[in-house]
């Protein structure tokens, strides 16, 4: 799909940049956001039933369970609990999670076959409900259109590309992309927020990502795949986490 701009459309998506600034009242960084929740709501939901149309299911019901309930008490710890989540366990063996706008989570078979500790599911669903309340979805995709430069026909995007690496998903819908590593290190300090709000351990942040950076290779694992030194994002969690007092770690 291919579009013409006019030096008025630059003109408009400029202003409409600098009138869509707010303050995200959870994080206090200010972010350019410049599509309604509903909407990439509505464009979440589409993705998800496609999504779980198309990727076979893990039918193990004890890890389903294990997952709805460390959900649950993080969404709380967020104060999200108003959303209607849901956590879907797709049986492949890849070490990843998403999760879309509106609470639908993705988490693999090949990733919570290595969560030893309820701990370290709740790292990642800690970690995915930060993008979620740190409106990271919204922030990706105003920051692509106001680049574009196209604000009057904002809408016609949500059939595009650009709306669909927007909710982390790629032309393949099931391939979950990064966000931006601001908003992957933000997701990573809010995480573990919510695992000590919940009650559980956030000194196991730090051994569950260490052992996620050992177990990808060269390259590392998809959750690592935005930090080309997966040993800066673990020693900056660390120094979080004790800065908070919630160490030795």
């Amino acid at each position: 799909m291919h579009w013409k701009f006019s030096r008025r459309s630059i003109v408009l998506g400029a202003a409409a940049s600098l009138a869509g600034c707010v303050t995200n009242p959870e994080t206090g960084r200010e972010q350019l956001i410049l599509v309604d929740d509903g909407q990439l709501t509505q464009m979440a939901l589409q993705s998800w039933g496609q999504l779980v149309s198309q990727t076979p299911v893990w039918h193990n019901p004890r890890e389903q369970a294990r997952l709805a309930r460390i959900g649950g008490r993080i969404a709380v710890a967020a104060n999200r609990q108003s959303l209607q989540w849901e956590y879907a366990l797709f049986d492949r063996p890849d070490k990843n999670a998403f999760v879309l706008p509106g609470g639908k989570v993705g988490f693999y078979r090949g990733l919570m076959e290595i969560c030893e500790r309820d701990d370290h599911v709740a790292c990642v669903l800690g970690h995915e409900t930060a993008h979620v309340v740190g409106r990271h979805a919204a922030e990706r995709y105003s920051r692509e259109i106001a680049r574009q430069g196209a604000l009057q026909v904002a809408g016609a995007f949500t059939d595009s590309q650009i709306a669909m690496a927007a909710l982390g998903l790629g032309s393949q819908v099931g391939l979950s992309l990064p966000f931006s590593r601001e908003q992957e290190a933000e997701a990573d300090r809010l995480g573990v927020n919510y695992m000590q709000a919940a009650g559980y351990d956030p000194r196991e942040a730090v051994v569950f990502w260490r052992r996620m950076s050992q177990g990808g290779g060269g390259r590392g694992p998809e959750f690592l795949s935005t930090h080309p030194d997966p040993a800066n994002r673990i020693e900056a969690l660390r120094a979080y986490i004790n800065a908070r007092g919630w160490g030795p770690v």
